[in-house]
């Protein structure tokens, strides 16, 4: 016989062996940029450097702190590749480095970054994963909102989506350090100038840097970080085979009966959860008894559970013998700190023949509270059917013994006595196993009577008179009951794997099918079909389309009465079961369980039965529960792969459209600079004299227009080159102000050039054109006759250009301000292409600038582009990568 223990350890031995060859993982996780993880993995490093480890920095960003950099200074750091890309020299992590110096620990900082093109992985989590692999450990940095997880969540309170994400199942065997600074602290740092340039912290702490975003974020990178201690804690106790009888977090287990009482218990379970804030999980025990409930018992089960899942609870079946211990046992496994059950009413001697199942648990619950819930009655008296049931059967056994005492009497002559007792031991088996324990119990005392009645002198008296007959007779009796016992142990464990297999072949299958469906009618057809098969009822899939009830899935019903649409909307608005059998508009024929995903509520599966008796019988609620969720994930896939065909379409929509109007941007270029140069032939005197000026002047529009139309293409064809070179934005500025024929005695633009602004680093022509569009923008949407300020500044180390009209100003909501295409209607910001500012955006940030909006005081729009100034250490490719 093989040792399953054996082969948990093996299994244990080669995990262990595995996870000896990786390296380890320590990943310092923030909620924020600025609450110190560089600094504190360096304060870490050193600390370790000081014990005699092997340290190396591969990447540690410093982002100018000097109290930063000066933690650098002891330790060994890699010097890094260039990567070549499109006329910029870009420096990257060196891996190849990394692996073939092996240090004892590595620093990679910024674990979400996005490599340049042209290097080995495209993101830095990927060189991370490639060291661990290799046996090298790795200590990293991250901000709880690079979380693959976690991305779409904090996108909607910040408004801010990032767009390099890190996969969670890097962080499944991480040491996950919490860096953690009050929302409070971490403003104080931002308003000192510790994290950003002034004038990039006052925008931060307009719009990302709120205590309240601050506050939620913090308590996001909390619950992840205790959610990863809980699951390293569960799998070093997994690996290391050790019984654990302590939790870490708050976990509720509730077991529900049959009974009347369950009810009560599950809403004590229910308040518990709710005041530990903790997750909570409803259990039934399957055993011999609980699967003969019938009748009532078994219709007030079926609402127990359901009140259970309405309350929030996770539905779990359990199949065992004896309750108690495995109640305790799914406590363990599930890692449960508190265990709610029930207790009835019962007599001193009822407790004395069956036990208390509250005892046990009590008993055998370590490292868990256990909470009793006393019940004011005792549960319901088992149906007089299961009496006459037990009753019939016990009959039959005592039966089966007397044909095998008559097929001995007649056989007799030709066995040996010796052989008597053991034939009598057949019925037994054939009782315990066929029937109930309890009949082969009859069955084992009948035999034990019969063999000395029978076949003992004196006979047919119950009186022994050899010692060695009764020795026969004791030692028939105890193993006809222990060969009963065990037979009808074997019968129920049988009974209970065959339960099981069922449901995961059944659920297996029906997973397949909806895996390999691409329609949603097709899904909803299948899925109702499988489902009234497994549960033998009718079952119809509504969802709402135009807020138009729409029925799939089931031809013979296509649609609903008014009341079940009313239980339909109830369910799919609210996300909880309605219809029949269920607390909420019971008079509709059907119920309906949502289909809840993490796209919102896809609809709802309806369930009906033509017959009076309960919808949901209560052995099918733990299946019920999985095939929604199955049904569910089917009309989730179905609607994401919609989306993403959508997503294509546009995507090649935008491309084509992209291409034509670049080619007519080309086609009509060449004609238009001879309109041009005609207008401009043209004296402007005479009786046309307003006539020349607005030819020329619309001429001009349309060619900023018509480029505008160019740039777009390069930026969507990612064809922007910079030419790099030093600046002196004076000549840029009075370039722009001469394009835009603004240097008159009429002109509308005024000039303020701070005259100690050194030169830039970077593309005159993309900058120029940056200027063009944002002037004449300020221009177009200024009102007749005001002026537009254009500023140039130097503070903190960069030339600061800003660009300032006397208008209405922008809208207090300026999200897609620099998307492609748009214009925002209702205000004085709206005509035009809807490019340039997004032309702009993209040309300051290919050249290392950021362009940022708002109003300035006193009314009017203000646009600022900061750009890093030559220091003299840039090279003809681009900015040092400092």
């Amino acid at each position: 016989m093989i040792d399953p223990t054996s082969d948990r350890d093996a299994e244990r031995f080669l995990r262990i062996a595995k996870m000896a060859e990786r390296g380890r993982l320590t990943v310092y996780l923030g909620a924020a940029p600025g609450v110190g993880k560089t600094f504190r993995m360096l304060q870490d490093a050193a600390r370790r450097l000081a014990e005699g480890v092997d340290v190396v920095v591969g990447v540690a960003e410093t982002h100018g702190r000097s109290e930063t950099a000066a933690l650098l200074e002891p330790l060994e750091v890699l010097s890094r590749c260039v990567i070549d890309h499109a006329g910029h020299a870009l420096d990257e992590f060196d891996i190849d480095a990394a692996l073939a110096r092996r240090p004892g620990l590595i620093l990679v900082d910024e674990l979400a970054h996005s490599n340049a093109p042209g290097s080995r992985h495209p993101k830095r989590w990927q060189d991370v994963a490639e060291l661990i692999v290799a046996g090298v450990n790795v200590a990293t940095t991250i901000n709880i909102q690079h979380i693959e997880s976690l991305n779409d969540v904090v996108a909607g309170f910040t408004h801010v989506r990032v767009r390099e994400t890190v996969p969670d199942s890097i962080f499944d065997h991480a040491e996950l350090i919490l860096v953690d600074l009050p929302p409070e602290a971490l403003i104080e740092r931002l308003e000192a100038g510790k994290v950003y340039l002034p004038e990039t912290a006052e925008r931060a702490l307009a719009n990302f840097f709120t205590p309240l975003k601050l506050a939620a974020l913090r308590e996001m990178a909390l619950r992840f970080a205790a959610h990863s201690v809980d699951r390293r804690l569960s799998d070093e106790l997994e690996i290391s085979g050790e019984k654990s009888d302590f939790v870490a977090g708050e976990r509720l287990i509730v077991a529900v009966s049959a009974g009347r009482g369950g009810a009560p218990v599950v809403r004590h379970a229910k308040r518990l959860a709710d005041l530990l804030h903790a997750p909570w999980t409803a259990v039934v025990i399957e055993s011999a008894s609980a699967r003969a409930v019938r009748g009532s018992q078994r219709e007030q089960l079926a609402d127990n559970l359901a009140l259970a899942a309405s309350l929030g609870a996770s539905l779990m079946t359990v199949a065992a013998d004896d309750i108690g211990a495995a109640l305790v046992d799914q406590a363990r496994q599930l890692r449960a700190s508190q265990i709610v059950i029930g207790k009835s009413r019962r007599t001193r001697w009822f407790e004395w023949r069956h036990g208390s199942v509250a005892q046990s648990v009590i008993r055998k619950a370590r490292g868990a509270a256990v909470h009793v819930v006393p019940l004011d009655e005792a549960d319901e008296k088992p149906d007089k059917r299961r009496e006459v049931s037990t009753v019939s059967e016990n009959s039959v056994a005592v039966l089966l013994v007397a044909i095998t005492v008559g097929i001995l009497h007649l056989v007799r002559p030709w066995i040996p006595p010796g052989a008597i007792d053991l034939v009598l031991l057949l019925p037994v088996i054939i009782a315990a196993t066929r029937l109930r324990l309890r009949a082969g119990l009859w069955a084992a005392m009948a035999a034990a009577l019969s063999y000395n009645f029978f076949f003992t002198e004196p006979y047919h008296t119950l009186f022994i008179h050899s010692p060695a007959q009764i020795v026969t007779f004791a030692v028939l009796a105890v193993v006809a009951i222990v060969i009963g016992g065990l037979a009808g142990k074997v019968r129920r464990q049988a009974e209970t794997s065959a339960g099981v297999a069922r449901l995961n072949a059944s659920l297996a299958r029906f997973a397949g099918l909806m895996g390999g469906l691409s329609g949603r009618d097709e899904t909803a057809r299948v899925a109702c079909r499988e489902i009234g098969g497994l549960l033998d009822l009718e079952a119809i899939i509504v969802s709402l389309e135009d807020n138009r009830t729409v029925v799939r899935g089931n031809d013979a019903y296509g649609r609903i009465d008014v009341v079940d649409e009313a239980a339909f909307r109830w369910a799919i608005e609210n996300g909880v079961a309605t219809g029949r059998d269920t607390g909420t508009l019971n008079a509709s024929d059907w119920q309906f369980h949502p289909l809840k995903t993490s796209l919102g509520t896809m609809g709802a599966l309806g369930l009906a039965r033509p017959s009076q008796e309960r919808v949901i019988r209560p052995d099918d609620a733990v299946m019920l529960a999985s095939l929604v969720d199955q049904t569910a994930l089917a009309h989730e896939r179905i609607v994401l792969e919609g989306q993403a065909r959508q997503v294509d379409a546009l995507h090649e929509r935008d491309r084509l459209r992209g291409a034509l109007l670049g080619s007519i941007a080309h086609d009509l270029r060449t004609p238009l600079t001879a309109v041009i140069a005609a207008t401009e032939a043209i004296p402007v005197d005479g009786d046309y004299a307003e006539e020349v000026r607005i030819a020329r002047a619309e001429s001009r529009r349309l060619q900023r227009f018509l480029n505008d139309l160019l740039e777009a293409s390069r930026i969507e064809h990612g064809t922007i080159e910079p030419r790099w070179e030093s600046v002196d934005m004076t000549d840029i500025v009075t370039s722009v102000v001469r394009d835009l024929r603004q240097d008159g005695p009429e002109a509308r633009v005024s000039t303020r050039i701070d005259s100690d602004c050194p030169f830039v680093f970077s593309d005159p022509l993309l900058l120029r054109h940056v200027l063009i569009n944002l002037v004449d923008n300020a221009l177009k949407f200024s009102p007749a006759g005001s002026p537009v300020d254009l500023e140039l500044d130097y503070s903190e180390g960069r030339a600061l250009c800003r660009v300032l009209d006397r208008g209405p100003g922008l809208p207090e909501d300026m999200e897609g301000l620099f998307e492609r295409f748009h214009r925002l209607e209702g205000g004085d910001r709206v005509g035009g292409s809807g490019l340039g500012l997004w032309i702009a955006k993209n040309f300051v940030e290919a050249v290392g600038g950021t362009i940022t909006a708002g109003n300035r005081e006193g009314g009017g729009a203000a646009f600022a582009v900061s750009l890093p100034v030559a220091t003299g250490q840039e090279t003809d490719h681009g900015l040092s990568h400092a």
